[in-house]
C-alpha cells in the first residue's frame, strides 16, 4: 500500500470522521500528511445527495464531498485521503 491509495470505509460521517483522525494521527508519527486538494469523500446510500458537513483535519482543513470519484480504476463511493 502507498500512501496516495488509502481509502477509508465508515457506516456513518462521524464514524468516518473518526477514522480519518485516527489515520492522520498515524500518518503524522511517520512525517506525512495529508493532501486535502487531493482527498474527497462520497457517500454510498439512498441520500448520497443530501447536504452534509465535510469531514475536517486536525488542523481545520477540509476534505469535500464529491458525488464520484475514481479509484484504482473503479467508480464508487467512500473517502480517498
Amino acid at each position: 500500500m502507498y500512501a496516495d491509495d488509502i481509502l477509508l470505509l465508515a457506516p456513518t460521517v462521524s464514524a468516518l470522521q473518526h477514522l480519518l483522525n485516527v489515520c492522520q494521527s498515524e500518518l503524522q508519527s511517520l512525517d506525512m500528511a495529508i493532501n486535502t486538494k487531493k482527498s474527497v469523500c462520497t457517500r454510498f446510500s439512498s441520500r448520497y445527495k443530501q447536504p452534509c458537513s465535510n469531514l475536517l483535519t486536525s488542523d481545520g482543513r477540509e476534505i469535500v464531498w464529491c458525488e464520484n470519484v475514481r479509484y484504482l480504476i473503479s467508480w464508487g463511493s467512500c473517502c480517498i485521503i
